[in-house]
């Protein structure tokens, strides 16, 4: 099992650092809730190969109460204060979110201690069954969803997510706005991106079949859900009205070295003008490749062939290799 990856000790110039925040403490800010009900891969149909080469057999689960009261009011005013520091790119299109901020662990020391709060990654790691850590890439280890001020928008078009696990936590108290629900597709990703017309993490406007659509119960702020969300295809509906709907969506690795993917979109994140996007994703594929080249150095047998030394030592760095070549293309 690998080591999580550290948060970098700087930060890009245009995140905002808050001051005067609260200290994160478990005890006091957590109040982590069994879900009443899972989803597997399986039910989604998808396919013993394709289970088999997932983190985990976890899809989705249903809503539990993440934040305790105290916790939920020190993120509920976090999120007030961060979000004059929002991502400059919106709209739907090539970003399909209307309002948001990556990277929110750059801005608040709470947001980070929050996300790698040891009583929270062990709870997660069992509802997934696989150890799970905060994401090695900082830009997605925890993102803010705001509603757009342009209500004709949706909050997120259906999508699937660049990162393997997420926890959607609802910020806001869901009696206060209109609209606003969170679906997903139950089905496999491949499905629904054909029955829509539309692949990856570009999203979409259309509609797929209603009875194909589920929508979360949050039942209340402070609680969320947890997915995996390059494997669940699903979306934020748009407002009936102006509102404020805020979410919280810490993102998580498998720590599991016996994966043979660990389900980080990096091509797609590549072109992503989140400051320092491009280092984070380097860091990525060495702390992945320093992985396997120790799994070389611990297994690999004296009596090997040149063949089979040369195959082990280009699997673990074939994605050092594939992220260079591509970083010099869009260079081109």
């Amino acid at each position: 099992m690998r080591h999580a990856l550290n948060f970098p000790t700087a930060k890009p110039d245009p995140y905002l650092r808050l001051q005067n925040e609260p200290v994160f403490n478990a005890d006091k800010h957590l109040a982590l809730t069994l879900p009443q009900n899972t989803t597997s891969l399986a039910e989604f149909g998808y396919s013993d190969a394709d289970i088999a080469a997932s983190a985990s057999t976890l899809a989705i689960t249903s809503s539990f109460r993440i934040f305790s009261d105290a916790g939920l009011a020190v993120m509920q005013e976090l999120a007030a204060r961060m979000k004059s520091n929002r991502n400059e790119s919106v709209g739907t299109g090539a970003n399909r979110l209307g309002s948001y901020i990556r990277g929110a662990g750059y801005r608040s020391q709470f947001v980070r201690d929050f996300c790698q709060c040891p009583q929270l990654l062990e709870f997660i790691s069992k509802l997934a069954g696989t150890p799970l850590a905060q994401h090695s890439v900082p830009a997605v280890a925890c993102g803010i969803n705001y509603a757009p001020e342009d209500i004709t928008r949706a909050v997120d078009t259906w999508h699937v997510d660049s990162v393997p696990f997420d926890i959607v936590i609802l910020l806001t108290d869901p009696n206060t706005f209109r609209g606003g629900e969170f679906q997903y597709f139950h089905g496999t990703r491949s499905e629904g991106e054909s029955l829509i017309g539309s692949t990856g993490e570009g999203g979409t406007l259309n509609e797929l079949p209603a009875e194909r659509v589920h929508t979360v119960d949050f039942g209340a702020a402070g609680c969320g859900f947890m997915q995996q969300g390059n494997k669940v295809f699903h979306r934020a509906c748009r407002l009936l009205a102006p509102a404020d709907r805020i979410t919280m969506i810490p993102s998580f690795v498998t720590l599991a070295s016996e994966v043979a993917t660990d389900g980080t979109n990096v091509r797609s994140m590549s072109g992503w003008t989140d400051p320092g996007i491009q280092t984070e994703l380097a860091r990525h594929e060495a702390w992945l490749a320093q992985d396997k080249l120790n799994q070389v150095i611990a297994e690999l047998p004296l009596s090997a062939t040149p063949a089979e030394i040369s195959q082990q030592l280009q699997a673990a760095v074939q994605g050092i290799s594939d992220y260079s070549s591509l970083l010099l293309q869009q260079e081109k």
